[in-house]
């Protein structure tokens, strides 16, 4: 979906879209999506620069970063942005320093605004750093591969040689009894 700027009313545009199965590719992303993403939000001008607000609401499909099975996760993002003209002047080469206020800078062409793009980065960054299927998720085993949720493998865990002499007193504790 695109948002016109050169028909851009003086007092702005409101829009709203819900997606449709298949629109969105994320292909490029770590997450499926689970609910059609849903945008409202509002376009005001301040010059050549524009000021996107609004909401962006769905559900996720993301993996578990213990046990590795889905787990659904609701998003519910506001965003708020200024969207800056490009600059067909410049020619930035190599590395260019940011300033806190840059973050919040896009830069649109062709006098147009993808609101696909804003979406899909939004949902990415409303993701945590670490997505559990539940809190005391206790994970894989490392050697069998078990999902220790459910099920208690029965490998030989690698002793640390740094406990081996610790393991070794408590064996012997155990063999006595």
């Amino acid at each position: 979906m695109f948002i016109s700027l050169s028909r851009l009313p003086a007092d702005g545009l409101p829009f709203n879209h819900q997606y449709a199965e298949g629109e969105l590719d994320t292909s490029e992303h770590e997450f499926e999506i689970a609910s059609l993403p849903e945008v409202t939000g509002r376009v005001d001008r301040a010059g050549m620069d524009m000021r996107v607000r609004g909401t962006v609401k769905s559900a996720l499909f993301v993996t578990c970063d213990r046990c590795l099975i889905d787990v659904t996760f609701p998003v519910d993002a506001p965003f708020d942005l200024i969207y800056v003209p490009e600059d067909p002047g410049a020619n930035h080469v190599g590395e260019t320093e940011l300033h806190d206020r840059d973050l919040d800078l896009v830069v649109y062409e062709n006098e147009q605004i993808n609101v696909d793009d804003l979406v899909l980065e939004q949902l990415e960054l409303s993701l945590p750093t670490r997505v559990l299927c539940r809190e005391d998720c206790r994970g894989l085993c490392s050697q069998c591969g078990a999902d220790l949720n459910f099920e208690q493998c029965k490998c030989q865990k690698p002793i640390d040689p740094r406990w081996q002499a610790l393991a070794d007193l408590k064996n012997s504790s155990e063999e006595e009894t």
